[in-house]
Formats: C-alpha cells, sequence, structure tokens
C-alpha cells in the first residue's frame, strides 16, 4: 500500500511540474495584452514557456498575486477577468512557481501549493449569494473557492482601502 501511494504522489508531482510545455521565444515576456492566458508554443522547442503576467497599476489599492506552474487556464483566466470587472482599481500578477524565484516568492507567502492571495492574504470571510462564509484562495478555481468568491474577497478590499462597510 505505501509503493502505490509513493508512485500515486510522484506521479502526481510529475504532472503538477510539466504543466506548460514550451520555453518562451527571445524577446517574449508570458505577458498577452489581447488577454489570452493559454500558453503559446515558442518558436524554439524542449523548454517550457513560463506563465508570468503582470497588468493594472501599480498604486492600486488591491494586489492579486497568483501562484501557478501553468496550465490552470480557467484559474488564471478568472483571476485575469479582474482587470475588467474593476478597472484602474487592480493589479493582477501571475508567479509562475517552477522558476526559482517564483517559488521563493510562493513560500514566503505560506503557501504550499498554488493559490491566490489579495493584499497579501488568501483566507476571507465573505457574504457571497446573501450568506457569510469562510473562502480560502488556494488550489485551483472550482475547488476551494469560486470566481464570484474571489471577486467578492476584491471588492471587500476595495471597500477596505476606501473606507467603506462591506456588509
Amino acid at each position: 500500500m505505501y509503493r502505490i501511494g509513493l508512485i500515486l504522489v510522484t506521479v502526481l508531482g510529475l504532472l503538477v511540474m510539466q504543466a506548460c510545455t514550451e520555453k518562451p521565444a527571445p524577446g517574449q515576456t508570458g505577458q498577452d495584452p489581447a488577454g489570452d492566458v493559454t500558453p503559446k508554443p515558442a518558436a524554439q522547442s524542449g523548454g517550457t514557456q513560463y506563465c508570468d503576467f503582470k497588468g493594472g497599476p501599480e498604486d492600486a489599492k488591491v494586489r492579486v498575486v497568483a501562484f501557478y506552474p501553468g496550465r490552470h487556464e480557467d484559474t488564471l483566466a478568472a483571476v485575469k477577468s479582474l482587470l475588467e470587472t474593476f478597472p484602474d482599481k487592480v493589479q493582477v500578477e501571475f508567479v509562475d512557481w517552477r522558476r526559482e524565484e517564483g517559488l521563493k516568492r510562493r513560500d514566503a507567502t505560506g503557501l504550499t501549493c498554488a493559490g491566490v492571495m489579495i493584499n497579501d492574504k488568501n483566507a476571507f470571510d465573505l457574504v457571497v449569494g446573501g450568506e457569510k462564509t469562510k473562502v480560502l484562495f488556494v488550489r485551483g478555481i472550482d475547488g476551494e473557492w469560486t470566481k464570484a468568491d474571489l471577486e467578492a474577497a476584491v471588492r471587500q478590499c476595495l471597500a477596505s482601502a476606501e473606507g467603506a462597510s462591506t456588509e
């Protein structure tokens, strides 16, 4: 039984580390102004395309940092959509933790796997759909959290930054 568990953990680890498939060509930054978060094949093959991105104003009151090793297109699209939902109020950043500096940044937050930090927090008490709930932004979307949860957390942070009540 121990061997089966060890094999499953190893296979899962390899799948997570596989994530994106190509390395960006020289001059590519991983940022796609058109909003597409799907990894694109680069001119060169055999490497890894990192899924780093940063958008929104530098002086935004709310900073959303998503720590993912690529291949979380639905999650990254939901996070990136915050730039349209809250224009000029939110800064969004994707940190690909397959890079050493990305892994260091992720570990410094206290995350041990994929997750989202909103103003340096990933746990929120929110009112979503009229119900109060505790939301933990770990793993991908539609697991522990939803897009509605993400937007509610950002609204709460914006209201707090503007000195308004969230309830």
